[in-house]
C-alpha cells in the first residue's frame, strides 16, 4: 500500500504538535479531569480482562501540547489520578516514570493531529490474532467496518524501544487500530473514552471472528455493501 506521507525519521518521533482545545460537553477539561477519565477507562478495561496486571498503557493529550500517560509498571485496575505521569512537550516527565512504550504514543500523536488519546493493551482474542499474524480485516460486522475499520498487523518489534514505534508507523495514517505482532494491540481516537471503546470493539470483533471460523463459516458481507460502508466510514472520519 502506498502512503501519501513519508515515514518520520527517528529524530522527529518525539515532536508532538500542539493539540486543539480539549472540550467535552462544551467545557474545557482540566488536567485533573483528564487524569480521572484515564483512570475510569483503565479500570473498566481491567474489569473486562482487556488490561491485566501491569500490562498496557493509556495516554491523552493536554491543551498545551503536553501528554498524560500511565506510569511504568502500574496495575491499571488500581490506578489513581495522582499516579498519572505528566510529560512536557519535549517528552520529559514532571515527576514519576512514564510507560516504557512512550515512543509509540508520541509517534502516533505526531502523525495523526486528530488523535488525542491512545490505549495499548493485550486483549486475549485480539492478541491471539496478533501472535498468529492474522489481520482483522474480514467484513463480518457492519458496525465493525464503520467504527473500527480494517485492523492490520504490524511487523514484530521490541516493545520497549523506538523499534515498536517504527513498526507501527506505516499503518497509522489509514487505520485507528493496529495489531502488534507477538505483542498486543493499540487503538487511538479523539478522546480517551473513544480509544477505550475502540479497544473493547476490537476484542469483541476478534472473539466473534474466532467463533465463526471455529464454526467453519466463510460468510462475509457482499463486496458492494462493504464499499458503501467504507465510504460512510470515510465520511464519518472526515468530520
Amino acid at each position: 500500500m502506498q502512503f501519501a506521507r513519508q515515514l518520520l525519521p527517528a529524530t522527529l518521533i518525539f515532536q508532538v504538535r500542539p493539540p486543539k482545545t480539549n472540550l467535552r460537553f462544551g467545557r474545557v477539561v482540566t488536567e485533573y479531569q483528564l487524569k480521572q477519565a484515564i483512570v475510569r477507562v483503565a479500570r473498566r478495561l481491567d474489569q473486562k480482562g482487556i488490561l491485566t496486571s501491569t500490562d498496557g498503557n493509556l495516554s491523552a493529550l493536554l491543551d498545551d501540547g503536553g501528554t498524560l500517560i500511565t506510569p511504568s509498571g502500574s496495575c491499571k485496575g488500581e490506578l489513581e489520578p495522582d499516579k498519572i505521569v505528566r510529560l512536557y512537550r519535549d517528552g520529559s516527565a514532571r515527576a514519576g516514570k512514564p510507560s516504557s512504550e512512550i515512543a509509540l504514543h508520541r509517534m502516533i500523536y505526531a502523525r495523526r493531529p486528530d488523535v488525542r488519546a491512545i490505549v495499548h493493551a493485550h486483549p486475549p482474542f485480539a492478541t491471539a490474532y496478533a501472535v498468529a499474524g492474522v489481520p482483522l480485516d474480514q467484513p463480518i460486522l457492519s458496525e465493525a467496518i464503520l467504527g473500527l475499520g480494517r485492523v492490520p498487523v504490524a511487523q514484530y518489534a521490541m516493545p520497549t524501544a523506538e523499534e515498536l514505534a517504527k513498526s507501527v508507523e506505516p499503518l497509522v495514517d489509514h487505520h485507528d487500530a493496529v495489531l502488534l505482532r507477538f505483542h498486543g494491540a493499540v487503538c487511538f481516537a479523539k478522546s480517551i473514552e473513544q480509544a477505550g471503546y475502540l479497544m473493547e470493539t476490537l476484542e469483541h470483533v476478534a472473539h466473534i471472528d474466532f467463533i465463526r471460523r471455529a464454526m467453519g463459516s466463510n460468510e462475509l458481507i457482499p463486496a458492494s455493501e462493504v464499499a458503501r460502508l467504507e465510504q460512510l466510514r470515510a465520511a464519518m472520519r472526515a468530520r
